[in-house]
């Protein structure tokens, strides 16, 4: 996935339920890559295996997992299991950075631990997979506080960051005054704290991973918003995701009005 997120053009889709059905109907979507949300959503450890497999094998998107935390076992045992690239949360300072290459990386990057099970095929691909293990599965580091954001130069710096992705709702929340509390458009899922302010802090994030040569990406609030980073040079942008699609699919075929 590494390669992929070089050349650029990519759009995903967030994954939140912990059903197989769901997974494998996202799966048939024409999505480049989906990122099953283990931080916040439904999906866990040991209900991932079969979320993995219910992906088509004819057409596969790239499997992406935001894990719970910035964690040494979690994120070891994601890319054990054959995951095309880690999420990394809160990842918001260069020390944050090292510990998430540490995990996802096998020496002399890192110190991921060796037993990559699925990954290499139960085994029978070790020749194949272990050679080329640091650059077929991404480790993605999502920004989430202002200061890592204007200091983003010194987490691009550390090498085995294969790219940076924005988390704009939360870099909002770490940019509030004392007593402050956003008030954008709650209407719009991952809209609401798209304040002119995060909107400028995210694109000084892209224009240093451009300088530094290193993939940038961003959620959109919309379809069309999520073109738009594209066409500003985003390498890949999510937008939507298997609840938000249920939701929204009832309220236009059947007429609703917004869900409460």
């Amino acid at each position: 996935m590494v390669e992929a997120l070089r050349q650029g053009g990519l759009l995903g889709a967030w994954c939140g339920f912990a059903s197989f059905a769901s997974a494998e109907l996202m799966g048939l979507l024409p999505f480049d890559f989906l990122v099953f949300d283990m931080q916040h959503c439904e999906v866990g450890l040991s209900n991932f295996p079969a979320l993995l497999g219910a992906l088509p094998r004819e057409r596969s998107p790239f499997a992406v997992v935001r894990p719970p935390e910035n964690a040494y076992h979690a994120i070891n045992w994601l890319l054990d299991q054959g995951v095309d690239g880690v999420l990394v949360p809160m990842t918001n300072s260069p020390d944050d950075a090292r510990r998430a290459v540490r995990a996802a990386k096998y020496p002399p990057l890192g110190r991921r631990s060796f037993g990559p099970f699925r990954a290499a095929r139960y085994g029978t691909a070790l020749d194949r997979y272990i050679p080329n293990a640091n650059q077929r599965a991404a480790l993605i580091v999502q920004i989430e506080d202002h200061g890592a954001a204007r200091n983003i130069d010194e987490i691009l710096a550390i090498e085995g960051v294969d790219a940076v992705f924005m988390g704009p709702n939360d870099l909002a929340y770490s940019m509030l005054k004392p007593g402050q509390e956003l008030r954008g458009d709650a209407s719009q899922w991952s809209a609401f704290a798209r304040t002119p302010e995060v909107l400028d802090l995210c694109g000084h994030v892209l224009e240093r991973c451009r300088a530094a040569h290193v993939p940038f990406g961003m959620t959109g609030g919309s379809i069309e918003d999520a073109r738009a980073w594209l066409e500003r040079g985003a390498s890949f942008v999510t937008f939507g995701s298997d609840f938000l699609f249920l939701r929204r699919g009832a309220e236009l075929l059947c007429g609703f009005g917004a869900a409460k």
